[in-house]
């Protein structure tokens, strides 16, 4: 294991190839179907040290007008970077939040000491039909695109926002994103 990346033990959690290969194999709907749930992908860790990982990234800009706000967009997931499908377990009592947080009681654990013991959730916001995450008020907070979330203020997500618990990273996807983001790297590979 590369110093500073955290080990992943999650019953939820697969490689990003294992749902590539079976996104060939479906159509769209057939995919959403079976998965109706969204993800995170957590990117391995970069070994720094290694002088040929010095250029790996380039940054991709993206504008969102609407928003007013500009950002980095991410880069695409390799074929073994972590997946966590964002699922209830049967850890937690609260019926509609997906808890995340470093104790084994939240539906993900983040097994790190920069995440809080319950960290923050998310929950499906059937008004505008998407997924919000909320900050519990955790000691080194939750950001989304880089800002720090307000506490206990919900904030809607969309396909390939970058979700930060305390120093651990994820990009979050819808199931239809999901799908069209392994069709797109399937492409490129």
């Amino acid at each position: 294991m590369i110093p500073g990346e955290i080990a992943l033990d999650w019953g939820m959690m697969s490689v990003v190839k294992e749902y590539q290969d079976e996104a060939q194999s479906l159509e769209r709907e057939a995919f959403l179907v079976r998965y109706k749930i969204p993800f995170l992908i957590r990117k391995k860790e970069i070994d720094s040290a290694d002088p040929r990982n010095e250029y790996r990234s380039t940054l991709k800009m993206k504008v969102d007008r609407e928003k007013r706000e500009v950002r980095v967009e991410p880069s695409p997931p390799s074929p073994m970077d972590s997946v966590v499908r964002l699922e209830k377990s049967d850890r937690n009592s609260f019926h509609a939040k997906i808890l995340v947080g470093r104790t084994e009681t939240n539906d993900v654990v983040i097994p790190h000491l920069t995440v809080s013991k319950h960290h923050a959730f998310l929950k499906e916001n059937p008004e505008n039909d998407c997924y919000c995450v909320t900050d519990t008020g955790s000691t080194n907070g939750t950001k989304l695109n880089g800002q720090a979330l307000t506490a206990r203020e919900p904030r809607d997500l969309s396909d390939g926002d970058e979700l930060a618990f305390g120093d651990i990273s994820f990009t979050f996807y819808t199931p239809g994103g999901f799908y069209d983001l392994l069709m797109s790297i399937s492409a490129l590979r």
